[in-house]
């Protein structure tokens, strides 16, 4: 055991060590740390003079030694994990379990080949699109982001559009699509023929969806093609449901079981469709967290993923993000229930911009210029392509129309590459801008890389 106290070092300021009274220490450890040079000696530990089990641990933990050539170095594993670990601290592993969806941050490092072609000033098509097939939508949740973009009942992208859009995606090489637009996919009939068609083309696709009308009689053709399917659900009872949602509480009972439907299909027949869950976090759905992370593990999904509430450049929905930080011991509580099978996790790095400076939380960037939007694009529901969704209706911005011709020759067309430019050369991102935009975490990337440190090959 270690009996160390907090004690003033040399500088005046407190430290505390954690070494146990009975590790050896090195004799010639060299020079003094901000502690002291008391240092514990690893070979020791080794040579069977000392157990490793005198090394202190933390509950649920065991030491294993790692031998690098003459050197001995210590790791503390979790005793419920195994030993043998590709990776143990960044990307998929077991001590990081819910980053294997990476929800929160960006996954630019593997599409270099497009980063290099923009680098060299070279065209190229979008690593991905945001796009809806409709503007219009079966409910009226009171966080909607699309209500700024002029909803319309009625309008969707046409079917012989949509499928002749897709072909030019593969064309092009576009490598996912996402149905997560302003308005409802399934309300546009065309979404199951399209995301054949899509797979035939070898583009990922992925739809977000608030599922009520889902056809369960056309359900694997979806799960066999989609590589994921996200239910915007921002309520884990009837009541929260009818209050932000604004949908009758029976059709909460409803979506449950097509839920729990859509899971044991795929279980059945073995899709590897991922399955999840997305809450929009707004005061009013505050009370439902708990009994919404509890409600997934109990369907089956694959996960519960909660975000922050986009806000327009007029803060027209009203998010006060300071206020989050009075919700973060409850999100909290629901990630820990995530399990092997099931994740729960916040999107912190925006759910705490609050916590950051007040120039970035009043929608200052940590970039001065948008980039990002040659790689991610936007098109809205009714065919209308723009660089990015805040800008929707904004006809400066506008590239074209999925009607009006082909989607391959307008990427490769000057117009669509003169509007990127315009982006960012004339967009003041600090204040045009909304809070939390979907290029932002792919433009905190590429101005690193525009913008680099002196000294770069030391790496």
């Amino acid at each position: 055991m270690s009996n160390n106290q907090p004690q003033k070092n040399r500088f005046g300021n407190t430290v505390q060590t954690d070494l146990p009274d009975d590790a050896p220490r090195a004799r010639q450890p060299g020079h003094k740390l901000r502690t002291s040079n008391d240092i514990v000696d690893r070979s020791e530990l080794e040579s069977g003079n000392t157990q490793s089990a005198s090394v202190h641990t933390l509950q649920g933990q065991q030491i294993q030694l790692v031998h690098i050539e003459e050197q001995v170095g210590l790791v503390r594993l979790e005793t419920a994990q195994p030993a043998s670990v590709p990776n143990q601290f960044t990307g998929p592993s077991y001590r990081n379990h819910s980053e294997r969806f990476r929800f929160d941050g960006h996954k630019m490092l593997h599409h270099l080949d497009r980063v290099m072609a923009w680098q060299n000033g070279e065209r190229f098509s979008p690593v991905h699109i945001d796009m809806g097939l409709t503007k219009f939508c079966n409910t009226a949740c009171i966080y909607c982001y699309a209500v700024v973009q002029n909803m319309t009942k009625g309008s969707m992208i046409e079917r012989d559009a949509l499928l002749r859009y897709i072909e030019d995606c593969g064309r092009l090489g576009v490598r996912s699509l996402g149905f997560i637009g302003d308005g409802e996919p399934t309300l546009n009939p065309a979404l199951y023929d399209a995301t054949v068609l899509a797979g035939q083309q070898g583009i990922d696709t992925s739809m977000a969806t608030n599922g009520l009308l889902l056809d369960m009689d056309r359900v694997h053709e979806l799960l066999a093609n989609m590589s994921w399917i996200r239910f915007n659900l921002s309520a884990g009872t009837p009541e929260g449901f009818q209050r932000v949602h604004q949908s009758k509480a029976k059709n909460f009972d409803l979506l449950v079981e097509k839920i729990r439907s859509l899971v044991a299909i795929k279980k059945e027949h073995n899709y590897d469709c991922t399955i999840g869950l997305q809450m929009v976090l707004i005061p009013e759905c505050y009370d439902q967290v708990l009994a919404e992370a509890e409600l997934g593990a109990e369907l089956g999904v694959d996960y519960f993923v909660i975000k922050h509430c986009s806000d327009s450049e007029y803060k027209e929905i009203g998010i006060d993000y300071k206020d989050y930080a009075s919700i973060e011991d409850v999100l909290k509580q629901a990630e820990s229930l995530s399990t092997e099978e099931y994740v729960v996790q916040a999107k912190w790095n925006k759910i705490r911009a609050s916590e950051e400076t007040e120039l970035y939380r009043n929608g200052y960037r940590k970039y001065d210029v948008c980039m990002g939007t040659p790689f991610l694009l936007q098109i809205s529901g009714n065919g209308k392509i723009y660089p990015c969704g805040p800008f929707f209706n904004k006809e400066r911005f506008y590239m074209g129309d999925l009607h009006d011709g082909s989607f391959f020759d307008l990427v490769n067309g000057d117009h669509y590459w003169n509007v990127h430019r315009d982006i960012a050369e004339s967009v003041d991102v600090h204040k045009d801008c909304a809070i939390g935009c979907r290029q932002d975490y792919v433009n905190k990337f590429l101005w690193d890389i525009r913008n680099p440190p002196e000294h770069i090959n030391f790496i």
